[in-house]
């Protein structure tokens, strides 16, 4: 067969002059136009491939040449018959866009355009191709060709705009025609069963977007900027074509283009990104209402009708009449645009929290991780502001989605928490927080899903959390699988992290989910009883923590201890435990001594969790519990419990926290001497400490009968340093009553004895002279009083019982008076002991100068005025 065209033909498309060449190009135009009148479709496909060896094949010249002698062969063509020639022709100036040559790129160009200029509608067919390579072009390095693939890319852009969504191939449109009535509802396949089919574009359309976003794909994690303005004005052409739903395939190239925003990418590139993120945030907020409304009259209409059904059960006409009036209304329904339209939202929530995650704590775990390190401070604030925005939009209107992903979200909220502690992450602080308010009021809504329910039960009208799907099994289904590994990750961030707003909004999250559901809580944190978990460890995780977080740590735990008796005193007693392992480095010696920082800090820190715990919870209550732990227990180490009494002392007689508590004491009554002598028992492990708690509740004779108790034993430097406390703490406001119960000495003459008997055993010193200035101003009015007998017994305070006779309180009063003081007197004795033996250990492993009485001091020790002038003034603390 001889060629269609002559060789001089074919010599003339190789000049290097383009004048020449393009004058060739109009002859073989011509030729082919001849050859299309004739029909002659053998000579068309013989000089389509004689001038596509010449591209493959030739010099740069002869490609040229050929290239624009294709584009004119289209042009010879015309609309309609290049749909048979069109891949004969298209195909082989494909191949040139990658030329080294400028020139040859820029011409293919040029010819692309002609191509697509006749072929119109049919070029879609090749849409992939086409894209790829103007995708490639707008980052060519040449002006002129990167124009020419402008001018291009306005002509396929007016073409998908105008036919993509009706357009059918001329080749394929005689099959078309015999299927066009026909409504694809089922297949059959070669066992003769149908299957149903649902085909949400026709597959016999030249354009298929879901074929195309495998190659959007393959073009969006390029870095280039002039590519990503090409693929940005790609994306919005498709979303400004209603029929295409390019919104469905958000999640397939979500995170390549929220990816826009990284890499140092320019302002306008970035401020197109956020646009384009806006509209299809838009878009996803519309179709969700529009999806609402619809719910909403469905489950609107579900009811009455099956009410309906129930009234007329035994009336079948009245019946059938009712249901047709139903299908009447249903047939009525106006198809409302965007609600068919299916948006995967959780692959979606997936994506915008992998930008969220910390890399350094996520790299164990097997989930998707957009390391945000490397870019700037501005572009890590942008992208994560967007990803919470979406997210805080997406929850309110599909807040179901983010049930599986609750553990992950709470987590991702304390770590990014802990890393934005800095002034100017303020702004993205709020939005974390922000979409930590949002999941918590999800959890709210879930826990109402019973309620509303019976609410659905009850009224016609459908409740928002049914509209928005959140109903019993969806609760059943997080508290089953997602509650327990949420709450292990709150307590990990308890436990672990250093950063202190992340510590109070984990602690807020076990609050709240406290307070919300305590059932599942007990059983998913604590398994089968309160004492299997250490609350603790809480406490002492918090140890280096501000005070706000400790009081955080207290408020949950006084939460449960609310509501769970058994866990408040599991509670109670290892709070003891707690405290013994923070004062081991702490001595009654060090108690009031300001320089050693390391352990005031401790007792400082366990005054303040017992202080704030008693804002929590009733003080009486952890008074009375703790007493009863330290009586109730046995441990070795004496000094703790002397130590711990004191602190609990302390507490007491100078915290307003415990006003209440305290004024309750100061009025005790016959009734509750219960109260009374709960505490003393414990309070005997430190003289100091039970004479104060007797002077605060007006059992003078008790507190006399322990300073001549004093008197039994030697007097050491720590009872004296803590009685000189005592006695200024008698000068404040907390003992008022107590001074003017000696304006009384007739009714309280053993107040008289305490004092003078404490007098007696202080040192002389300020603190010896304070109380006896006190005493000396009422001297005349005492005189007569203090030589009262030891049988003469106290008179009933004003809150005491008067419905039995006087001589029967007084009895009473006194055995149990008795009671405590053989309890306070054995307490002592095993002190005694356990000094003893400390002392013969000490001895044996060091040498130690026990101080001794001397003469010529004021004081009984010589060493207690330097102490006394390193005590703090314990008026100070008084609140």
């Amino acid at each position: 067969m001889s060629n269609a065209l002559d060789p001089s033909i074919v010599k003339d498309l190789s000049n290097h002059i383009y004048e020449k060449r393009k004058a060739t190009a109009f002859q073989i135009e011509n030729l082919t136009k001849a050859a299309l009148t004739k029909n002659d479709s053998q000579t068309i496909y013989s000089i389509i491939k004689e001038l596509a060896d010449l591209v493959r094949s030739g010099t740069n010249s002869a490609k040229m040449g050929a290239i624009t002698a294709l584009g004119s062969v289209s042009v010879a063509l015309g609309s309609f018959a290049i749909a048979y020639f069109l891949d004969d022709i298209i195909k082989p100036i494909f191949a040139t866009f990658r030329d080294t040559d400028a020139r040859v790129r820029y011409y293919a160009c040029e010819s692309l355009y002609n191509i697509a200029k006749i072929a119109r509608g049919e070029i879609l067919v090749y849409f992939n191709q086409v894209f790829d390579i103007l995708c490639i072009l707008v980052t060519d390095t040449e002006s002129s060709v990167k124009n020419a693939a402008d001018i291009l890319d306005r002509l396929i852009k007016d073409i998908v705009s105008a036919k993509s969504t009706n357009y059918v191939s001329i080749v394929q449109q005689e099959e078309f025609q015999n299927r066009r009535n026909e409504i694809l509802s089922h297949v059959v396949d070669s066992n003769g069963v149908a299957i149903q089919v649902n085909i949400p574009q026709d597959a016999q359309k030249a354009f298929s977007l879901p074929k195309f976003i495998p190659t959007l794909l393959e073009r969006m994690y390029i870095i280039d900027p002039f590519a990503k303005k090409f693929l940005l004005s790609w994306l919005e052409l498709f979303d400004d074509i209603p029929s295409l739903e390019l919104i469905t395939y958000l999640p397939n190239f979500l995170e390549p283009l929220i990816k826009f925003l990284m890499n140092n990418a320019p302002s306008d590139v970035r401020i197109e990104t956020q646009k384009l993120l806006t509209t299809f945030l838009k878009e996803i907020k519309a179709i969700s209402n529009v999806r609402y409304e619809i719910k909403r009259k469905q489950l609107a209409k579900k009811e009455p009708k099956e009410q309906v059904t129930e009234e007329v059960d035994e009336a079948e006409k009245d019946l059938t009449s009712l249901s047709l009036k139903d299908s009447s209304d249903a047939d009525g329904d106006i198809f409302l645009k965007g609600q068919d339209i299916f948006i995967d939202y959780p692959m979606i929530i997936s994506i915008l929290l992998s930008f969220l995650r910390d890399p350094t704590t996520s790299a164990k775990q097997d989930v998707k991780v957009n390391d945000l390190r490397g870019e700037s401070r501005e572009t890590y604030y942008e992208i994560q502001t967007i990803s919470l925005k979406w997210l805080q939009e997406i929850i309110k209107f599909s807040p179901t989605s983010f049930v599986k992903f609750f553990p992950d979200c709470v987590n991702i909220i304390t770590q990014n928490l802990a890393i934005t502690n800095k002034p100017d992450d303020e702004d993205l602080r709020i939005e974390f927080l922000k979409f930590n308010s949002a999941l918590q009021n999800v959890l709210m809504s879930l826990n109402e899903a019973e309620n509303d329910a019976d609410k659905i039960s009850e009224e016609n009208e459908p409740t928002h959390n049914s509209i928005l799907g959140l109903n019993k099994e969806v609760h059943d289904e997080f508290h089953e699988l997602y509650f327990h590994p949420m709450l292990d990750r709150i307590i990990k961030v308890c436990t672990n992290s250093s950063n202190e707003l992340a510590r109070i909004t984990s602690l807020d999250w076990l609050i709240f989910l406290y307070s919300t559901n305590p059932t599942s809580f007990t059983g998913s944190v604590v398994g089968d009883g309160p004492q299997d978990f250490d609350f603790t460890i809480l406490l002492r995780s918090a140890n280096d923590a501000s005070n706000e977080v400790v009081f955080k740590v207290l408020q949950f735990l006084s939460k449960i201890s609310e509501s769970n008796h058994e866990f408040f005193i599991t509670f109670m007693t290892k709070l003891i435990t707690f405290c013994e392992r923070e004062m081991k480095n702490l001595s009654i010696e060090k108690f009031y001594v300001r320089e050693a920082q390391g352990d005031s800090y401790s007792r400082e820190r366990i005054e303040f969790v017992i202080r704030k715990l008693c804002v929590t919870l009733d003080s009486e209550k952890i008074y009375r519990t703790l007493s009863e732990v330290l009586y109730s227990q046995e441990y070795e180490n004496l000094e703790f419990l002397n130590l711990m009494v004191l602190v609990l002392n302390n507490i007491l007689l100078t915290s307003r926290e415990l006003t209440v508590f305290r004024n309750k004491l100061k009025n005790l009554g016959l009734d509750d001497w219960n109260l009374f002598a709960t505490l003393f028992k414990s309070w005997c492990h430190n003289p100091a400490c039970a004479l104060s708690l007797c002077l605060l509740t007006s059992q003078y004779e008790l507190g006399f009968l322990i300073i001549k108790n004093l008197s039994e034993s030697e007097v050491n430097l720590q009872l004296l340093t803590q009685l000189d406390v005592l006695v200024q703490l008698l000068e404040s406001p907390i003992f008022l009553k107590l001074r003017l119960q000696l304006l009384e000495p007739e009714s309280y003459p053993y107040l008289y004895k305490t004092l003078y008997g404490l007098l007696m055993i202080l040192p002389q010193s300020s603190t010896f002279n304070t109380l006896r200035n006190r005493l000396a101003t009422i001297t005349n009015l005492t005189s007569l009083h203090l030589s009262t007998p030891d049988t003469v017994p106290a008179v009933p305070t004003p809150g005491s019982s008067t419905t039995t006779p006087l001589t029967n309180q007084l009895s009473l009063r006194r055995k149990r008076t008795y009671e405590m003081l053989d309890r306070f007197t054995k307490t002592q004795e095993t002190h005694s002991i356990y000094k003893d033996a400390s002392a013969d250990v000490r001895s044996m492993s060091s040498s130690h100068t026990i101080p001794r009485w001397n003469q010529d001091s004021k004081d009984y020790f010589s060493s207690t005025p330097e102490k006394q002038e390193r005590n703090s003034n314990p008026l100070s603390r008084l609140r």
